[in-house]
């Protein structure tokens, strides 16, 4: 696990999520201990049953919408 500064992580944030992002396991140090870790976010796999649910459920919003009305996000949601 490769160390970094807080200090390099302020002034170089889009290339140490990028390195994170790729998969590097980071550690973030301040005045030369450890204080954070930074890992990848696992990405949650959607079943084909959830993903066609959730086709049909922006399908509905889409087709049941009044063509005067502005969306809004709360019409995204079940009540």
């Amino acid at each position: 696990m490769t160390a970094v500064t807080s200090r390099e992580v302020i002034h170089h944030f889009s290339a140490i999520a990028a390195r994170v992002a790729a998969g590097e396991e980071l550690t973030v140090t301040r005045y030369g201990k450890p204080l954070l870790k930074l890992i990848q976010v696992p990405q949650a796999e959607v079943s084909p049953q959830e993903r066609e649910a959730l086709i049909e459920k922006v399908l509905s919003i889409r087709m049941t919408g009044s063509l005067g009305k502005k969306f809004e996000r709360s019409d995204a949601y079940d009540d």
